[in-house]
C-alpha cells in the first residue's frame, strides 16, 4: 500500500511539475480493493485537471492576428477578390507612382505588407522594374498570387513578423492593413517595417483617415476591431521620416469624404538617412 501511495505522489508531482495531461499513464500494481479505489480517486483528480486545462487553454483569447491567419485572412479574400482583379487601376497606386516617379532608377526591392492575391504589386514592380516580395495572412491569397503572378515572391505571414533580412526594401507598402492589427502588435509591425527598408528608403500607407483615433466593431467578424488613427504619425512624429505626400480620398471613390468614417489616405513617407 506504501508503494502505491509513493508512486501516485509521483505522478502528480510529474503532472504539476511539467503541466502536461496529455500523455499521463499510471504505472503501479494494483493490490487490493483499497488500493483500487485509491486509484480510481486519483484518476478522477487528474481527468479533472485535464479537463480543466483543456477549458482554461480553449478560453484563451485569439488574437487578430491569428484568427485572421486561421480563416478571416481567407474570408477577406474571397469577399474581395473579385473587384481587385477586376479593376486595372488602383487610385492609391497610382499616387504612389507619381509622388516617386523620380526615384525609379533607385527602387529595386519592393515589399507589400497585407498583399493580398500581390495584384497592385505586381503593379508596382512593373513600374519600378523592380522585384517584389509580399506577405499576407490569407493562405489562399498566397496560393492564388504564387500561381498568378511568377515573377513575385509571396509569403504567408502578419505585419508583425516579417520573414526578411534589415535594410532590404527601398519601398514598403502596406495596404490597408494596419487598422486591423492588434494593439499589442501595432508597434512591433511598425518597427519591423523600420526594420527591413532600407535608409534613404520610402515608406507607403494605405489606411483609414479619421478626424480622431477610435476602433469600432470589425462587422465581418464578432469580437475583432477596426483601429482607425493616423498611422503616419507613428513613423513622423520622431523625426525620423519626412512626409513626402499625402492624398485622402473617400473609400469607394476617388475624391475627398467629408465623412471622416468613409474616409482614407495614402501616405508616403521618406525615410531620413540622418535624422539628426
Amino acid at each position: 500500500m506504501q508503494f502505491c501511495y509513493l508512486n501516485i505522489a509521483f505522478i502528480l508531482q510529474v503532472v504539476i511539475t511539467n503541466n502536461d495531461f496529455t500523455h499521463l499513464h499510471f504505472a503501479f500494481t494494483i493490490q487490493d480493493k483499497k488500493s483500487y479505489n485509491l486509484n480510481q480517486t486519483i484518476r478522477i483528480i487528474i481527468d479533472t485537471l485535464e479537463g480543466t486545462k483543456l477549458t482554461e487553454k480553449c478560453s484563451q483569447k485569439l488574437t487578430q492576428s491569428q484568427i485572421f491567419l486561421d480563416y478571416e485572412g481567407d474570408r477577406w479574400f474571397k469577399r474581395n477578390q473579385p473587384s481587385e482583379n477586376g479593376e486595372s487601376k488602383f487610385y492609391e497606386i497610382e499616387t504612389i507612382k507619381r509622388a516617386l516617379r523620380g526615384e525609379r532608377q533607385s527602387i529595386n526591392n519592393v515589399l507589400e505588407i497585407g498583399c493580398g492575391n500581390g495584384v497592385k504589386l505586381n503593379d508596382l514592380c512593373q513600374f519600378f522594374n523592380a522585384n517584389g516580395c509580399g506577405v499576407d495572412p490569407s493562405s489562399a491569397a498566397i496560393t492564388n498570387g504564387n500561381q498568378a503572378h511568377s515573377n513575385l515572391n509571396l509569403t504567408v505571414a502578419t505585419a508583425s513578423s516579417l520573414p526578411y533580412v534589415n535594410n532590404f526594401f527601398d519601398l514598403v507598402y502596406f495596404g490597408f492593413c494596419l487598422y486591423l492589427v492588434d494593439r499589442e502588435d501595432v508597434y512591433k509591425a511598425v518597427a519591423e517595417a523600420d526594420r527591413v527598408l532600407k535608409s534613404g528608403g520610402y515608406l507607403a500607407i494605405l489606411d483609414f483617415d479619421p478626424k480622431h483615433r477610435h476602433k469600432r466593431p470589425y462587422h465581418h467578424a464578432p469580437g475583432l476591431f477596426s483601429y482607425k488613427t493616423s498611422y503616419s504619425d507613428f513613423f513622423t512624429a520622431a523625426g525620423h521620416y519626412y512626409l513626402v505626400a499625402k492624398d485622402s480620398f473617400s473609400h469607394g471613390e476617388t475624391y475627398f469624404s467629408k465623412d471622416s468614417d468613409e474616409r482614407i489616405s495614402i501616405c508616403i513617407l521618406y525615410k531620413e538617412p540622418d535624422p539628426y
